[in-house]
């Protein structure tokens, strides 16, 4: 949908089946290795490994697209994914073996106890203001980066590159730290930097508003 999509409505709808597919794949897969890994330090390295090749995957996708964006067409890099995702589909569907469960089987936690966990509500609010973050940022920064920098589709690509290099990093290193330093301390280290890192985007913005169209690589001249 995304490679042939032609209006807001296609883009939109393509986008929802993106994130119900991407969630579901994300939330069955986390479930899995906490089932195969019963040990709490080997399911944190395990998660830890897991979320760092969805890093590995953020690193090289914002380069992978901006370059076919640029030079094949706006097509080639969707449809490149979409044959990628059909082929993870099906050695998945070979590797894992899939077996039918019972529901009565395996009872799970009322919602409505889960809701009132204090520890599940804090570690909801702390994804969801961390994640809210990152969706402002993709919305915008792209925009702001073609406005005042000139930055072409290439740029916007290349400019992802030092965030998902830093996420790779950070979740294989505290998949290893969280057990001997404490959870709720990597998690509110993380929080702080990102916070901070906000507030430099920030300024970063209020210094280049008297600096219009500063390209990356040196000056250039205003597009018309």
């Amino acid at each position: 949908m995304f490679a042939f999509a032609d209006s807001y409505v296609l883009l939109f709808s393509a986008r929802a089946l993106q994130v119900v597919g991407s969630s579901s794949s994300a939330v069955a897969g986390l479930g899995l290795l906490a089932s195969v890994y019963p040990d709490d330090e080997e399911r944190g390295r395990a998660m830890g490994v897991a979320l760092g090749g969805l890093a590995l995957g953020l690193l090289c996708g914002a380069p992978f697209g901006s370059v076919l964006y640029e030079f094949v067409g706006k097509s080639a890099p969707f449809l490149v994914l979409a044959g990628l995702t059909l082929l993870e589909g099906v050695l998945q569907l070979c590797i894992l073996s899939p077996t039918q469960v019972s529901p009565e089987s395996i009872k799970g936690t009322p919602f409505l106890t889960l809701l009132r966990d204090p520890y599940i509500l804090l570690t909801a609010g702390a994804l969801f203001f961390s994640n809210m973050a990152i969706a402002v940022q993709d919305a915008t920064l792209p925009i702001w980066l073609m406005e005042t920098m000139c930055a072409s589709q290439l740029q916007l690509g290349l400019s992802y590159t030092p965030a998902t290099l830093a996420y790779l990093i950070s979740t294989n290193l505290f998949g290893y730290l969280s057990k001997p330093c404490g959870r709720w301390l990597c998690s509110m280290i993380g929080m702080n930097l990102a916070g901070v890192s906000f507030f430099c985007e920030c300024g970063l913005k209020l210094f280049s508003a008297n600096n219009p169209c500063v390209e990356f690589y040196g000056p250039q001249e205003q597009k018309t």
